[in-house]
């Protein structure tokens, strides 16, 4: 019973993030086939500006519905350790199980500069909010 409430309460306290991490996931999953035409949009590497801005988002939230504050460093690595490790996952499911799509190391590096973004955005939040 315990654990119930326990994981109920994780999953209250931090439905944002998982709401964001389903929706990144399920981009992410889509079969390159059922992607809109690249050549619509003429910004040049739309594609690594999305990864950026959808982990940017992403940690931000996190780190805010963590309600920990900005002095639990072990925490706040951990977490984005967590949602790094849920990207890279993300990046293999596309290169072995998602047809017409594939891997790339520029994506991962874009979500990992987009989760070291969030978080100094989060540390800037956090000190002019105190």
């Amino acid at each position: 019973m315990y654990m119930y409430f326990t994981m109920l309460n994780f999953l209250i306290r931090y439905k944002f993030s998982i709401t964001l991490a389903v929706f990144i996931a399920m981009l992410s999953l889509l079969p390159g086939n059922s992607m809109p035409d690249s050549s619509l949009f003429s910004i040049p590497a739309l594609d690594k500006i999305a990864h950026f801005s959808l982990y940017t988002l992403f940690c931000f939230v996190a780190l805010l519905e963590s309600r920990c504050g900005t002095d639990c460093l072990r925490f706040h690595v951990l977490l984005l350790l967590a949602i790094f490790t849920l990207s890279a996952v993300i990046e293999v499911l596309q290169a072995t199980v998602v047809p017409a799509r594939s891997a790339e190391w520029l994506d991962l590096l874009a979500n990992g500069s987009g989760l070291f973004a969030g978080y100094i955005a989060f540390r800037v939040f956090s000190m002019l909010r105190s």
